[in-house]
């Protein structure tokens, strides 16, 4: 981190792979993906505090650094994960990711609950599809944007 500068930046990053595929329902590749981003986090001092992969998209929640944009750190996070997943030969066919990603900002009061709601991945898409749950960030999003924009 350049000395002169600080921040916080906590982040709930979330995305898919490509056409919604259910890659990692194996749960040995679900973490074996999981340690693959954790170390793409630590190569780029990306501060990686809890992350989960689900048959169908990843939850992660991060800080940013203060050098990095959230575009660039989703270019390492999505490609260099899906260029060492193809190495590492984990499926028969050609690995990808979807186009896009949510990144929605955290505040610190809400860490805990953001926490808990990735740690809860896997009983909370037993009450709820990926789809359904995108959904629902696509119109909360969609809400704050209007607000701000009035």
């Amino acid at each position: 981190m350049p000395k002169h500068s600080m921040k916080i930046c906590w982040l709930h990053l979330v995305w898919s792979t490509k056409d919604r595929f259910p890659y990692f329902q194996d749960k040995k590749k679900a973490s074996q993906t999981n340690k693959i981003i954790k170390d793409i986090c630590s190569e780029n001092n990306i501060y990686h505090k809890i992350g989960f992969v689900n048959p169908e998209h990843i939850h992660l929640l991060v800080d940013l650094p203060v050098d990095m944009t959230i575009k660039t750190m989703m270019q390492f996070l999505k490609g260099s994960s899906s260029h060492d997943i193809n190495e590492a030969e984990m499926f028969k066919v050609k690995f990808a990711w979807a186009r896009g990603y949510g990144a929605f900002s955290v505040s610190e009061n809400q860490l805990d609950t953001v926490i808990n709601y990735i740690k809860n991945q896997e009983e909370h898409h037993k009450k709820m599809s990926f789809a359904r749950e995108w959904k629902l960030f696509q119109q909360k999003y969609l809400e704050t944007v209007e607000t701000v924009m009035v």
